[in-house]
């Protein structure tokens, strides 16, 4: 029991990334860069969180619409 608390605790200290890759970049999330949507995608297809991803809520809800985007465009799996 007290291995499981430990675990968690490691895993809830876990530093976040505080930096932006599409602020630091200056550049916007684009469906066309479809290679580079695929990082923030799970191997599910489901698209990371904020906390996972390391973007800011700017570029997170961008990014969903891109990725919903070349989704339809069959560029990236459902």
């Amino acid at each position: 029991m007290a291995k499981l608390k430990q675990r968690r605790k490691i895993i809830k200290e876990r530093p976040l990334s505080t930096r932006c890759l599409f602020c630091d970049a200056k550049k916007d999330p684009d469906y066309k860069d479809y290679e580079n949507l695929a990082k923030y995608l799970s191997d599910r297809g489901r698209i990371f969180s904020r906390e996972r991803s390391g973007v800011c809520a700017k570029h997170q809800r961008k990014l969903a619409s891109e990725v919903k985007r070349a989704r339809f465009l069959a560029l990236l799996p459902y």
